[in-house]
Parts: structure tokens; sequence; C-alpha cells
């Protein structure tokens, strides 16, 4: 009986120790972020939003725009669903602007989540191009089909991506 008790005395003895412990580690965990950029992903380069243009207005002014580097904004349509290494901006048209990452001998420099969704800024140089059956055949199989044989694309150095609250 004198063990017992012993034993029950020394678990309780402890307990102050284990409350602190408790409490200590429930301050260490992060608050929540009032920030409204706390839950903003970059994928590559980093973005600055502030001179970005509106994807519907580099569409419709693409031709001028071939070559060179752009920061564009959209919400995202369309994910590549095999290696997230491309993403569609909607243009409010049937085509979208394709942000293409780019690839390395190695792979691609950088991938963004296949269920990525929300509006995405995005950097890099346009072109416009036109796909031939096969390159078309192989973006159906990664979860779109276009609906015209010529694109605008951005070969993107930079994805910043608020996503969906």
């Amino acid at each position: 009986m004198f063990a017992h008790t012993m034993s029950t005395l020394a678990r309780l003895r402890g307990l102050p120790a284990l409350f602190c412990v408790i409490i200590i580690a429930g301050a260490c965990q992060p608050e929540p972020s009032s920030d409204p950029d706390a839950t903003v992903r970059t994928y590559g380069a980093s973005v600055e939003k502030a001179s970005a243009r509106a994807a519907s207005e580099v569409a419709a002014s693409a031709s001028a725009l071939d070559g060179e580097t752009v920061t564009v904004t959209g919400r995202i349509s369309t994910v590549c669903q095999k290696k997230g290494c491309w993403l569609a901006l909607d243009t409010g048209t049937a085509t979208p602007i394709r942000v293409l990452v780019p690839r390395t001998d190695e792979g691609y420099e950088f991938t963004v989540p296949t269920t990525l969704t929300g509006q995405a800024t995005a950097m890099g140089t346009l072109q416009t191009v036109t796909l031939d059956a096969a390159t078309q055949e192989h973006l159906a199989e990664d979860g779109d089909a276009p609906a015209e044989a010529q694109e605008v694309q951005i070969v993107a150095t930079g994805i910043r991506v608020a996503p969906d609250a």
C-alpha cells in the first residue's frame, strides 16, 4: 500500500511540469494570419503583381506582345493533370492563355499542384503558337483540349497563386 501511495504521489508531482509543457507548446503554435497574402504561393521566381495586366487584355494584344516579357493575371481555368507543367488562365473567351513551365535537360524547372485553383499572376515570355495535331492530342491527354489550333502561351519564370478560400 505504501509503495502504491508513493507512486501516485510521484505521478501527481509531475503534473505541474506536464501542465507547463502543454501550455508552452500551445503558445508556440502559429496564430491564424490576418495577412491576405499569407496563403499566396509562388512557384519558380518571385512575381511582382503590381505591374500585372489582365489576361483578357494581354490576349487581345498578343500579336503586339509576341516575344516580350509580360506579367499577366487571371483566374486559373485548367491545370495539367499529369505533371503540373502548365496551367491555363481564363481570358473571358474560348481560348485561354496557357502558362508553361520551362523545361531543362533534367526536367521541369518547377511544377504546380494539379489541384491548383485561384487567381494566378505569371511572369514570362509571351508567344503565339500554332499547335500541331500531336500537340493538341498531348494536351487533351493532360486534361485540356484546346478550342483552336493557335494559342497564346507564356513560358513562365514564375507563377504567384492566391488560392480560392
